[in-house]
């Protein structure tokens, strides 16, 4: 188990500390709404040697050391990128979101996606909304993100969650697959697509945006790559 601290926003301009206890971490890839372009995605991966998912949409369980809140990551590869993804907690007693990156080395990638997603950290905001809040608009919550590389800062995804599973179904889908249980549990949900394309850069900020509340959950880090010693 592994504790974190959060803050709740409770939609009424007040906000309130807790401690979330967390048993289980999964990220889930192909969790796009259209299924035929899912498709497509994946049929384009098997082209450079990256086998299909047993299921679709697919679950990769991760390590709770993986999560982080630090400002920067520590990668072993020059070809990592993010992924701005909105993110699920169950308490025991009732659902939160929030905002995340599932980081990912994008080289290992091509040969074993469970693998490129243990070999980066998670990194996690820690403000948090309750779901009861946004159920009714959901579809209307934003994910943005921006790269920041050598030539400079830009915008790397924007888009409205109609392009991912409705967050009801993504979690009927989990526990057709066998987790019955989603307490304590965080779920990265999948992600959307980028402006161009991967790009491996120094910075990764990540949002998700509530328009008809008018409130923004926001985070960045900075993408340290590790010196690989020569033998």
């Amino acid at each position: 188990m592994k504790e974190i601290s959060v803050t709740i926003d409770l939609g009424n301009g007040d906000k309130r500390q807790e401690t979330f206890q967390v048993s289980n971490v999964i990220v889930v890839g192909y969790g796009g709404r259209n299924i035929e372009k899912v498709m497509e995605h994946i049929h384009e991966l098997e082209q450079i040697g990256v086998s299909p998912p047993s299921t679709i949409p697919a679950i990769y369980p991760q390590k709770l050391s993986s999560l982080t809140f630090n400002d920067s990551i520590r990668v072993n590869g020059e070809e990592t990128s993010g992924e701005a993804e909105y993110v699920l907690f169950n308490d025991g007693n009732e659902w939160f979101v929030t905002v995340g990156s599932d980081h990912t080395d994008r080289l290992i990638e091509k040969e074993d996606i469970q693998k490129s997603k243990e070999a980066c950290p998670k990194p996690l905001a820690t403000l948090f909304w309750k779901l009861k809040d946004v159920e009714q608009h959901w579809d209307e919550l934003i994910l943005r993100s921006w790269i920041t590389d050598n030539t400079g800062r830009r915008m790397y995804q924007e888009n409205n969650l109609t392009a991912l599973l409705p967050v009801h179904e993504l979690l009927d889908k989990l526990r057709e697959f066998g987790y019955e249980n989603l307490s304590n549990t965080i779920i990265f949900s999948g992600t959307v697509p980028t402006l161009e394309g991967f790009v491996y850069g120094s910075k990764f900020e990540y949002e998700l945006e509530d328009p008809v509340l008018n409130r923004v959950i926001r985070d960045e880090y900075s993408i340290v790559v590790e010196e690989v010693s020569a033998l």
